[in-house]
Formats: C-alpha cells, structure tokens, sequence
C-alpha cells in the first residue's frame, strides 16, 4: 500500500503543481492529465493496471464506501490528501474495471466579483427569500459559482447558512456568518431529511448541491423554504435557463395545476445563472455565463406560461443585467479571451455567428 501512497502523491502532486483541472485513472492506459478541456499523458508513467488501480481504491476508500461501489458500481467522494489537497473523486466502472477521475478543489474560493457577471446580477444575495438556481452542464464551475455565492454572504450578512451535499467539496469558515455543511449520507440520511430539518429550523440561507436523483420527490420542499423565509441557492444540471423553469414546472404539474405551478414559481424564482466553460486562448478555460433575473416582466412570462419568450426578455433587460448564452459567448469572441473555432467545435446550437 506504501507504493500506491507514492505514485498517488506523485499524481496529485503534479496536478496541483500545473493548475491542473485534474486526472483521470483507467486499466489499460497512463495516467492523463486534465489541462483546460484537453487530456495528456502524465510523463513516463507506465501503464496501469487492474491491481494497480485496485491498490488506489483501497487506499483513498473507507470500507463503507468500498462495499457502496461494488453494490452501486460508482461512487463520488471528496477527500482530503496528505493534508494538502483537496479532490473530488469519481469512481465507476467501464469494461468491467474500475476507473478514477480526478477534480481538484482549490482551497480558495473565487471572491463573487472576479466571476465575471454583471454587475446588477450580483444583487441577488441580498434577498432574505426566494430561489437561485446556477445550472449548466458537470464541470461547469457551479459548485464554485455558488461557492462564492455563499462565501460573499458569508463576508457581508449575518445569516445561518446550511448546506447540504453529496459530497460536501469546498470548506467554509465562519466570518460574519454562521455555517453548518451537511453530508447526505453522511450528516443526514437523506436530502428530505435535511430539507425538513431547515424548515424546523430557523434557517436563513440554504444551498444544496450534488442532488440529482432525489430532485424531484424533493422539489416541493425546497421550493416551500424558498417560498418562506429563506434563502435557497440550488444546483441543477440543465443546459440552460428556459430548460431549467420547463424541467422545474413538468415536475410541479405533476401534483399541481399548470395554472398554480406557473404562479408559485414565478413567486418564488430569484434568478437562475446557466454556465458554460469555454476553451480560451491560454489554453484554459473561460466562464460563459447566462443571466435570467426575476422582474416584472419575467413574472408575467412564467405566470402565463409564456416560458419560450424568456430569450428575448434576457435580450432586451441587458441594463438590468441579463445576458443569454450567445451574447456571453459572443462577448467572450469579441474581448479575444476565446477563438471561434473552439466554439465552433462544441456545437453549441448558438447563433453567434
């Protein structure tokens, strides 16, 4: 096991050192490197093979977590490594073999401003109620989207803060605010759990993230925190801000009248800030964000249904600071951050050209 220890170290290491977004481990092949969106070969490692890769299991899996991969065959966890990294590792199987990918989860949380949104979407964290959603597609950036999101209001308001996720990435410390981070299954034995827990409670600001199969038994009680006196900031994997409100009314209707589903929400939704990571000319990755902010007009929208029409709402209340993905896009294309052809090759369906 003390060699797995070394060439773990080694790997880790090597992506911390380069800035890395992280790495991925499978039989059969060297070990990759993730730089920007493109993968390469870690140095002259060899190939690795199935005991090798069975030796990393066994060292970074506690026994419980061991027996939910071999019952569930895939697993995320978020650890901490020789008491300096920090990675979030997703573990499943592919021809029948176990493979590792490896995120790395700076320490620093990335201050609210330095996000590149506009400047009058930021506005949000300072409601006492209602629902943000930051959506958009894995390794989108909206766990650190709403990282800083809770770190800024950690810094500024004097609020209870509890977050509930699985797993729990990123670390806070209390600053004006008070945080309690929850680990579903681990804190509490379920998203209902927590989420009935808050509203006993006397909870000021809630995030949940990593919910994705429990999302829609659990969809009514987020949107009663939110309804109340509560601030909910929530994470989704939707492409983009329509789909977002189309996904979250399909589910309400379900239980509700189209009707009643299209008022509550429209009573409810703060904002939602859809993200895409573009391939930039530093061979990085640039933040393309798309705002849709809750006023009058988006309200009635919503209220009558009228979900489609939201792309020209975000189109014309720029100067209230919306932006729809192409002209974030766009912008990016404009400022030379990012070349057209690597949007191109993303096939995007966007009319940026």
């Amino acid at each position: 096991m003390e060699m797995s220890s070394i060439f773990l170290n080694k790997i880790l290491s090597e992506i911390a050192s380069k800035h890395a977004a992280g790495a991925h481990l499978a039989v059969g092949s060297a070990p990759m490197l993730r730089e920007g969106d493109k993968l390469f070969p870690m140095g002259q490692e060899e190939i690795l093979t199935e005991e090798k890769i069975q030796n990393v299991l066994e060292d970074i899996l506690s026994q419980d977590e061991m027996e939910e991969l071999k019952t569930k065959k895939e697993i995320v966890v978020v650890k901490n490594f020789f008491d300096k990294f920090r990675f979030r590792v997703n573990i499943f199987y592919q021809k029948n073999f176990p493979t590792l990918a490896f995120h790395y989860i700076s320490e620093n949380i990335t201050d609210w401003g330095e996000l590149g949104l506009p400047e009058p979407s930021k506005k949000v964290i300072k409601f006492n109620a209602g629902l943000v959603i930051v959506t958009g597609p894995n390794n989108s950036g909206k766990s650190s989207t709403a990282a800083s999101m809770i770190e800024k209001i950690n810094q500024e308001e004097r609020r209870y803060i509890v977050t509930l996720e699985k797993p729990v990435e990123r670390l806070f410390v209390n600053k004006k605010s008070v945080i309690n981070q929850r680990q579903i299954g681990r804190d509490a034995r379920s998203y209902k759990e927590g989420l009935l827990n808050c509203l006993d409670e006397d909870v000021d600001v809630v995030y949940i993230g990593g919910m994705k199969e429990e999302f829609e038994a659990n969809l009514h009680l987020m949107l009663d925190l939110a309804a109340g006196n509560c601030l909910v900031v929530l994470e989704m994997d939707t492409k983009n801000s329509i789909r977002t409100i189309e996904k979250i009314l399909n589910i309400m209707q379900k239980k509700k009248s189209t009707e009643s589903s299209c008022y509550m929400l429209a009573d409810t939704l703060l904002a939602v800030f859809a993200q895409k990571l573009i391939p930039n000319k530093q061979e990085g990755l640039s933040l393309a964000a798309e705002v849709l902010l809750v006023n009058s007009s988006v309200k009635s929208m919503i209220r009558d249904n009228k979900i489609y029409q939201l792309e020209n709402v975000m189109q014309n209340f720029m100067d209230e600071g919306m932006i729809n993905m192409t002209r974030s896009i766009r912008n990016l294309i404009d400022d030379g951050e990012v070349n057209s052809e690597e949007v191109e090759k993303l096939n995007l369906d966007l009319d940026i050209y």
